[in-house]
């Protein structure tokens, strides 16, 4: 029977050992403590966080969503379900040919990627920063579509006994992976904001770009 022998000396392990705690030691000691007694004190979300689902409709009251389906082929986890129909001429649901008669999201298999949001071709699907989910069957995580027009956490408070008043920033200060308002550090024009699909443009010319000094190589480039 062959014995494991070991390259590393003790004063090598030593050594790594040293390294090891001195990352530790400098965590506690440097690092901000950003630790907060949940639920009794919350933090507010960042802008591109990616929580609850909410389907928008226009300042007319028309839903927005045109039951295209590109949402829910673009799930890589399955959990959107929309079902397209013709749109009634005389009582028209959205503005487009056809409407989402059924749209449902299963959060159990949604894993929050965004990518329904970049799918969508007129803004009707965007995310909000509603995270705290909690049911008491399978069922009662999917959301229908009345559900999902509705804004986080009205519809929580009577279908899941949702209690409290979440932190939850309005739609016009998120930063969805797919839409919002971009900053252009090129522009010298003073245009300002443009709500234009984030995918189309580079990171560097997203909002607050100039924050993490963008700008900056922009201009070396």
């Amino acid at each position: 029977m062959s014995k494991r022998t070991s390259s590393q000396s003790p004063i090598d392990a030593l050594v790594a050992l040293a390294k090891g705690m001195w990352i530790t030691l400098k965590h506690m000691l440097v690092r901000p403590d950003d630790t907060v007694r949940f639920p009794f004190e919350r933090k507010e979300p960042l802008p591109r966080m990616h929580g609850r689902h909410i389907l928008n409709r226009y300042e007319n009251g028309l839903e927005k969503c045109i039951g295209c389906e590109l949402c829910a082929g673009a799930c890589p986890a399955d959990a959107i379900l929309v079902w397209g129909a013709e749109n009634p001429k005389d009582n028209p649901v959205s503005p487009g040919e056809r409407y989402a008669a059924v749209y449902e999201i299963n959060m159990l298999r949604c894993i929050f990627c965004g990518l329904c949001v970049e799918a969508c071709p007129t803004d009707a699907i965007t995310m909000t920063t509603f995270f705290e989910f909690t049911g008491t069957s399978r069922s009662s995580m999917v959301y229908s579509k009345e559900e999902l027009l509705t804004p986080p956490p009205q519809v929580e408070w009577t279908k899941l006994g949702y209690i409290g008043d979440p932190l939850v920033l309005p739609q016009d200060q998120m930063e969805q992976p797919g839409v919002g308002k971009l900053h252009d550090p090129l522009d010298v024009g003073g245009a300002g904001e443009v709500d234009v699909p984030v995918v189309w443009l580079p990171q560097e010319r997203w909002h607050n770009a100039s924050e993490v000094g963008v700008d900056d190589e922009v201009n070396k480039a």
